[in-house]
Order: C-alpha cells, then sequence, then structure tokens
C-alpha cells in the first residue's frame, strides 16, 4: 500500500540523515583531533579535576590552566555544553569565538550571562517570558538606580540590563523580527494546559493524547479542605495531610501506580503555590509515611514552581495553603509566571487542593482563576457526549466507525485538539492504536491535501501510525477498503477489545473529611458537565474548637523593615514600620496609616491594597527583616 511505502520511505530518510550527520561528525573529529588537540584535551580534564569545588588554595590556578588547555582545543570539537556559570572559568574570553551559541532557559537567565551570548558569532535564545523569571526582589530601588546612571547612561536597553530583568526579555526587544513561537505542546492533555493558553499571544495546540494505559480519567480533581488553616510560615498542614493521604492510595492501587504497558511506575509532584515551606513539610511526611524506596520508585519531588520548571511528572499535586482569614490576592505579574509554571507540569492529572472557595477570592485573584479552570477547564469547547456517532464529522466517518465497532475494536471519534484533531482511533492492548482518517470531498478535498500532510507528519513525529482513505474509494469498494484497514490493524498488533470507557466530564469535586475523621475519607460529590457549578461547599467556617490562624505571631510588626513593590508603576521602596510620625527622609512608616495598618501581620510575597488618598493602590511584599535583639 502507498501509505505504507511512504511511512518506510520516511523511516529510511530521517535514519539515512542521521547517519549521515554522525559519520561527518566523527570524520571531522578525526581530521581535527591532532596529538596537540588530545593533549590539550587531557590537561583541560586533569585542571578540571583538580579544581574539585573550587574552594581549595590553588583553585584560582587550575581554573587559569582549564582556559588555557581549552584554547588549544574547542576550535577542534564541533560542540560544547556546559552551565552558563561555567563559561567564564573554563572558555576564553574572546568574542565570536563560536559559530553558534545557544542559550536555553534564558527566561531565567539575567545580564550575568551575557558574555556567554558574546562569545557566538550567532545566538539561538530560548526562553519563555510567561514563566519564572529573575528578581530584584533583594536589591534595593536607590542601587538599581545608582547603577542606572552610574554605568547604563548611554545603553539604548538598559532597563533591560538592570536586575529583574532577563536575557529573553532583552533578545525579544533587540530582535522583534526574529521572534518564533513554538505552538505545540506535547506534555499536558488539553483540560490540564488550558489555564496556561490564556497567557499567551497566539494559542497553544496540545498534542498529547495519552494512550488507554496512559490515561487518567477525569484529568483533573478537585479537593476542597473545609477545616484546612494557615499557619504560622506558609504552611497548611491539613492540605499536607490530605496530599499525603492520596498519594498513599494512588501509590497503593496497582491500576494507578504503574503503567504496564510502557514498563514503569507513575511520576508524582507536589507544587506550593506559596513559597517552598509547605512542599517542605508534604516531603518530610512522605518520606514518614512512605519511606525513601516508594519515593524513589515514583520520583516524588516537592518544591515551588520555580524547583519543576523544566520538569515534569505523571500525576501533580497543587497545596492552595491560602485559608478564608489568610487571601492575599495574587495578581502580579511573578505570580502569573509561577501560577503557569505550576499548572503545567502535569503530564496526566492535575489535583487542586484548596481549603478556600472561590466566593471568597476576588475576582482577579490567580487562585479564583484556578478554581474557575477546575469548574469549568475547557469553556468553550462542545461538551463531551457518550454516543460515539454524534461525534463524527460526517456520515463517512460514522460508516466507519459502524464497522470498526460491529467487530468489536474501541474506537474513539475526533481525538485531538484544535486543527490537529484525528477522525477515528483504534486502540488495541499494550498502548498500540491507530489513526484513521477519512478523506471526503466535503470535509478533506484535494485544496486541504497539504495541511493534511503537514499535520500528519507532525503527529507522526510523536509517535503516531496513519491509516487514509478517500470517500469516493470507499462508496466503490467498501468492503475492500475495510478489509485494508483491518489487515493493517493486525499487523499493528491491534485486536478488538470492546467499547471505549467514555468520561462526560473532566473534573471530578471532592470535599476531604475533617479533621478527627479519616482523612482518607473523601467524599466524592460530582463530574463537572461543561460549566455547571460543582455543589461541593457547605460554606460553612471553622468551629470554636478550630486553630486560629497564627500568621500575625509571624509576620510583619512595629519595627520591620519592608521592601514593597507598588504594581501600578513596578517602583520599589523600603521602610521600617514604627510608632510616631510619618518620616520619608529616613523611611520611616507609621503603623498606623493606610499602608502601615495593612502591613502588620503580612509575610513575604503577600499582596495588599490600600486606600491612598481616595485611590486604591496595590502593593506586592517583597522582603521583610526583623532586627536583632539586643543582649
Amino acid at each position: 500500500m502507498l501509505a505504507d511505502e511512504r511511512v518506510r520511505l520516511d523511516a529510511e530518510v530521517r535514519k539515512t540523515f542521521e547517519r549521515l550527520v554522525r559519520e561527518r561528525t566523527f570524520y571531522e573529529l578525526g581530521r581535527s583531533m591532532t596529538g596537540t588537540v588530545r593533549a590539550a584535551l587531557m590537561m583541560f580534564a586533569t585542571a578540571l579535576r583538580k579544581t574539585g569545588k573550587g574552594t581549595g588554595k590553588g583553585a584560582g590556578r587550575h581554573r587559569r590552566d582549564a582556559r588555557l588547555a581549552m584554547a588549544q582545543c574547542y576550535a577542534a570539537i564541533p560542540c560544547w555544553i556546559m552551565p552558563a556559570w561555567r563559561v567564564a572559568e573554563q572558555l576564553p574570553g574572546e568574542v565570536g569565538s563560536f559559530d553558534l551559541v545557544i542559550m536555553d532557559e534564558a527566561s531565567q537567565s539575567d545580564i550575568r550571562e551575557l558574555p556567554a551570548l558574546l562569545r557566538g558569532r550567532k545566538i539561538l535564545v530560548v526562553g519563555d517570558d510567561k514563566q519564572v523569571s529573575p528578581s530584584a526582589a533583594f536589591i534595593e530601588n536607590a542601587k538599581i538606580d545608582r547603577l542606572e546612571h552610574g554605568f547604563l547612561k548611554s545603553q539604548p536597553f538598559r532597563t533591560l540590563l538592570l536586575p529583574g530583568a532577563s536575557l529573553y526579555d532583552l533578545a525579544k526587544v533587540m530582535f522583534p523580527d526574529k521572534l518564533v513561537m513554538l505552538r505545540e505542546h506535547f506534555r499536558c492533555v488539553e483540560p490540564i494546559i488550558r489555564f496556561s493558553m490564556e497567557f499567551y499571544p497566539e494559542p497553544l495546540v496540545p498534542l498529547r493524547v495519552p494512550t488507554a494505559h496512559e490515561r487518567l480519567d477525569p484529568p483533573l480533581i478537585d479537593i476542597y479542605v473545609p477545616d484546612g488553616r494557615r499557619k504560622g510560615d506558609k504552611q497548611n498542614p491539613r492540605e499536607a495531610e490530605v496530599i499525603v493521604a492520596e498519594i498513599r492510595k494512588l501509590v497503593d492501587d496497582p491500576s494507578l501506580a504503574r503503567i504496564e504497558a510502557l514498563d514503569r511506575w507513575r511520576t508524582i509532584g507536589i507544587v506550593s503555590l506559596i513559597g517552598s515551606k509547605q512542599a517542605a513539610l508534604i516531603n518530610k511526611m512522605l518520606l514518614e509515611e512512605l519511606g525513601e524506596d516508594l519515593v524513589r520508585r515514583h520520583r516524588i519531588a516537592c518544591g515551588d514552581s520555580a524547583t519543576f520548571q523544566g520538569n515534569e511528572r505523571d500525576v501533580v499535586f497543587l497545596s492552595m495553603i491560602a485559608d478564608p482569614d489568610s487571601k492575599q490576592s495574587q495578581t502580579a505579574t511573578q505570580f502569573e509566571q509561577r501560577f503557569n509554571v505550576a499548572m503545567s507540569r502535569a503530564r496526566d492529572r492535575l489535583v487542586l487542593v484548596r481549603s478556600v472557595r472561590e466566593d471568597e477570592l476576588k475576582p482577579d485573584d490567580l487562585k479564583a482563576r484556578v478554581i474557575r479552570h477546575f469548574r469549568d477547564p475547557m469553556a468553550g469547547a462542545e461538551a463531551r457526549t457518550s454516543d460515539l456517532e454524534a461525534l463524527c464529522d460526517s456520515d463517512f466517518e460514522r460508516d466507519v466507525l459502524r464497522r470498526l465497532v460491529g467487530r468489536g475494536y474501541r474506537v474513539l471519534p475526533q481525538v485531538g485538539a484544535l486543527g490537529y484533531r484525528i477522525d477515528l482511533v483504534v486502540e488495541g492492548a499494550n498502548g498500540r492504536r491507530l489513526a484513521v482518517e477519512c478523506d471526503g470531498d466535503r470535509y478533506h478535498g484535494p485544496e486541504r491535501w497539504a495541511d493534511d500532510m503537514r499535520r500528519q507528519r507532525i503527529l507522526e513525529r510523536v509517535g503516531w501510525r496513519f491509516w487514509r482513505c478517500w470517500s469516493s474509494s470507499f462508496i466503490l469498494d467498501p468492503d475492500g477498503c475495510m478489509l485494508d484497514l483491518f489487515e493493517t490493524l493486525e499487523r499493528a498488533g491491534i485486536e478488538p477489545g470492546g467499547a471505549p470507557e467514555l468520561q462526560s466530564g473532566y473534573t471530578l469535586h471532592r470535599t476531604a473529611a475533617r479533621s478527627g475523621e479519616t482523612v482518607s475519607t473523601l467524599l466524592n460529590i460530582s463530574i463537572n458537565e461543561g460549566a455547571a457549578a460543582p455543589r461541593t461547599e457547605n460554606g460553612s467556617r471553622e468551629g470554636p474548637g478550630a486553630q486560629k490562624n497564627d500568621q500575625s505571631s509571624g509576620g510583619v510588626r512595629a519595627g520591620d523593615r519592608v521592601v514593597l513593590r507598588y504594581l501600578d508603576d513596578n517602583k520599589t521602596v523600603t521602610f521600617t514600620l514604627a510608632h510616631g510620625h510619618h518620616d520619608d527622609a529616613n523611611g520611616r512608616l507609621p503603623v498606623n496609616s493606610p499602608l502601615g495598618s495593612k502591613l502588620l501581620g503580612v509575610s513575604e510575597e503577600d499582596e495588599i491594597e490600600f486606600d491612598a488618598g481616595g485611590r486604591i493602590r496595590r502593593v506586592l511584599v517583597l522582603r521583610t527583616e526583623r532586627p536583632h535583639a539586643v543582649q
């Protein structure tokens, strides 16, 4: 068949190209690796080994030896890969010494990595300014102003060379016509990644469609903890208990803990949405509950958004931490970046554990936006139905579907997202599946052939295999076409396996049992359909015997030094909270002022509003310092 021949030839072309690149690389290496170069490489490796941690008395001399050795051999090696901080100590300081320099994760890099880029005649800057970026939280505004006026006055892009700006921001402004956005998203299933799509100017195209063995339905779980309370330094012990109990159930269930078709265990991550203290608490509790072997088996990792940037897990738990009495808004750009990262780390399932309801939060608070996403993750999309034929786009697809189902095959119509939908997917055992495309004059006419083939090649790149049939061929010989399809399925090892299990909703909403009841007992409330709001929360507050929030004991108090950023003009200021009169010259802010009274009891990274002469202003607490007690 022509389709099989095309797939075979495509595979041969790819392998031939890979072999050509490999052979040419080794040929050039063999030609350039003279005795002098080999000796320089050995000297370089020896100097690095002697450098060790870089703290010894001879570390500086060994670094110098490494740079000198590198100068004699780096031109002979086609590619060097190293962290940016190693560039200055290992590579000679020559402008344009490499043909191409690629800076990955540039949105996390600042001006300190600029010397690495200067070593390239051409540069490729890869990053995402919607994810966690450098912060200038611990540098006072006055110091930044002195830096700008003293050293950067004549620089056209001086504001992007200051602390808090990334190399990606600088490159995007300097080369606006060279920006290329990679729209295809391969990590998360569509209901998970839809939250992050609102942060980008162009829609992302979710390409991940898990196999029957990988799939977890529903992909979203929302657990409300009615007696969860934020305590001390950004911790919520009840949320931690619920997460540990949920993970215990997951690792104890063979059908959830392991993907047999891929011969591997599911991986698990826990992300704290406020600071990292909650993640540290959960990590300690997991080690006590599960033991080190299970933690390693499932590659369980706990941390904040910055910790997880660049990582992924099969299942991710989010701890919101906030409670009805401690729910400061999070709207600043840096919080958008953190929430974007946290909400896009899960491949197959994302679990939200929260102690606050949406109606207790401000509408523009990112926490409220997360809850709304879990309520209606596929806003604007057609509601799912269990009627397979109703999901088909044409009578041609319905006819093929009936014949496949009649043979006992598991078939899913209209699989995928946006412009990358597949007409029919036939699933078999061990994760095997076949994409069936029904090309007709109405839906897939000749004018769309080039687009269809481009889309098919992209999907084949992520593992899909296709079978295509024209409606004209099917009309003339339907039995012959279906015989070819059945033979293709047999060759692929896809056997009849019964009807697919279709999930009618995307989110399962639960309410955790209160403390004193069995923590692992969760009330299964509802799976959402469309935009219907879940009835999972009774609105009750903590009872008389519940523990109160003790944030004020560890929060800001009189005498503390506070670094703030005004979110309307991005200006950073430093105050000492004190009794008495306002004193701008000495940076004293009275505790009875509108801003001072709002600062009492808050913690770092809290966001507050205050009345500034009839104008509501919003500030972010960047840093707090408490004077040491005099002995």
